[in-house]
């Protein structure tokens, strides 16, 4: 005898309890908001024709932070930061998540000598 399924638009995974997870865009979150952040600075560094310092790093992430918020306090969802780096950079979920692997991978490895 055939399981009828119900036919349910979203699945309500509230029984989960402790095992219950974020949605994979997030879980995410980080990722997104770092990747843009990086984008938009060495986007400007291009622009500008200049390699940043330290002190020029901190001063555009503290104008970042004003304007998205702080990663534990954020201003947007992640499909906001998203869609703003389409709309600014070209730049989807995909390719977002990969800019900030690239960056820890060379974090790492300035890290390792």
């Amino acid at each position: 005898m055939a399981t009828k399924i119900k036919k349910v638009s979203l699945i309500d995974d509230n029984a989960m309890g402790i095992y219950k997870i974020a949605d994979y865009n997030e879980r995410k979150f980080k990722a997104v908001y770092y990747g843009l952040q990086e984008t938009w600075g060495k986007t400007i560094q291009a622009q500008s024709q200049t390699n940043w310092n330290k002190t020029q790093w901190d001063a555009f992430k503290a104008r970042f932070i004003a304007t998205f918020g702080s990663v534990d306090n954020p201003k947007y969802s992640v499909q906001q930061m998203v869609d703003y780096s389409i709309k600014h950079f070209n730049k989807g979920l995909k390719e977002l998540l990969e800019v900030n692997k690239r960056t820890w991978l060379q974090r790492e490895r300035l890290l390792a000598k």
